[in-house]
C-alpha cells in the first residue's frame, strides 16, 4: 500500500483515507491546514501508487495494510478523517484495531442505506460487469454529485478514476455493497471504544443524506454537521469551511455541534 507522510514535528498523528477513485493527491486542499499534525495519506488497494490483488476481504485487508504501515513507522494512535469509500476503511479499521484511534471523521458518509438504495446498489452490483468502466464511473459521479456547483469535485475524481483497473473498480464496488451490512457491529465497536466521531456531509449530497441523519440518531457517540450548498465529496468542494469545522472537532471543541451549517 502507498502512503506519503508530512512530519511537521507534532505529537499527534491524523491518517487520511480518500474515496472512490481518489488518492493522496486528492487530500491536497487538506495538508497545509493540518500543519498542527503530522499526517500519513494513504493510497488505497487499485488507487494511486497502491497495487491491489484479487481477495474476498478487500475491507479487512486494507485495514490491515494500514496496521502494518502504522506499525512500521511506530504510529500508536491516530485521528483518522475519511471521505465516501474511506468511510467504509476507516469503520472497518476501527473495529479491528479501536485501541489505535482518537477519534473519526466520517465525510460523504457511505453506510446505513436503506431498503431502496441498498437495492440500487445490488443493481449497480450486477451491471459493473456489463458496462466498461470508462463509461460506469463518469455516471455514478454524475448521479451522486449533479449539480453545477459540485463540477469540480466530480471532474477531480473522474480524472482520478481512470487511474483506476476496471478490476479494481468492481471490488470496491463489491465491497460498498456487502459492508452496508456491518453497520451494527461498527456501532459496537464505536460504543465500546469511547470513540468520538464527526459525521460531516454536505447538505447536497442527495444519494446519503438521510441514511447520515439516520446513524447520527442511532450513533449517540457522533456530532453531525451539514454543510449548506454543497455535494458529496465536501473536503474539496467546500475545503476552508471543511477543514476549519474537523479542526475544531479534532482539538476537542464542544461547538462543533453549534456550527451546523
Amino acid at each position: 500500500m502507498n502512503y506519503k507522510i508530512y512530519n511537521n514535528n507534532s505529537k499527534d498523528w491524523v491518517l487520511l483515507i480518500h474515496g472512490l477513485g481518489g488518492s493522496i493527491r486528492t487530500w491536497k486542499y487538506q495538508i497545509d491546514d493540518l500543519k498542527d499534525f503530522n499526517v500519513i495519506a494513504v493510497d488505497l488497494e487499485g488507487h494511486g501508487g497502491s497495487s491491489i490483488r484479487k481477495t474476498r476481504h478487500l475491507l479487512t485487508e486494507s485495514a490491515a495494510g494500514i496496521n502494518g504501515i502504522l506499525e512500521q513507522e511506530g504510529i500508536e494512535k491516530v485521528h483518522i478523517i475519511s471521505l465516501s469509500l474511506g468511510t467504509l476503511v476507516a469503520m472497518e479499521f476501527a473495529h479491528l484495531y479501536k485501541d489505535k484511534v482518537r477519534s473519526i471523521v466520517l465525510a460523504g458518509f457511505v453506510m446505513n442505506l436503506g431498503i431502496g438504495y441498498k437495492t440500487l446498489l445490488a443493481l449497480v452490483e450486477g451491471f459493473k460487469y456489463i458496462i466498461p468502466k470508462r463509461f460506469f464511473y463518469p455516471m455514478f459521479a454524475n448521479l451522486m454529485m449533479p449539480n453545477k456547483n459540485h463540477k469540480k469535485s466530480r471532474d477531480i475524481f473522474i480524472r482520478e478514476s481512470f487511474k483506476m483497473t476496471s478490476e479494481a473498480f468492481r471490488m470496491w464496488l463489491t465491497e460498498l455493497f456487502r459492508t452496508q451490512f456491518k453497520i451494527k457491529e461498527y456501532y459496537r465497536t464505536i460504543k465500546e471504544g469511547h470513540l468520538p466521531v464527526f459525521l460531516i456531509s454536505g447538505n447536497e449530497d442527495y444519494f446519503f443524506l438521510k441514511s447520515v441523519k439516520k446513524t447520527h440518531r442511532e450513533m449517540k457517540e457522533s456530532t453531525l454537521c451539514f454543510i449548506e450548498k454543497c455535494g458529496h465529496v465536501c473536503s474539496i468542494e467546500k475545503y476552508e469551511l471543511f477543514n476549519s469545522l474537523v479542526l475544531k472537532f479534532l482539538r476537542g471543541s464542544d461547538n462543533t455541534a453549534a456550527a451546523v451549517i
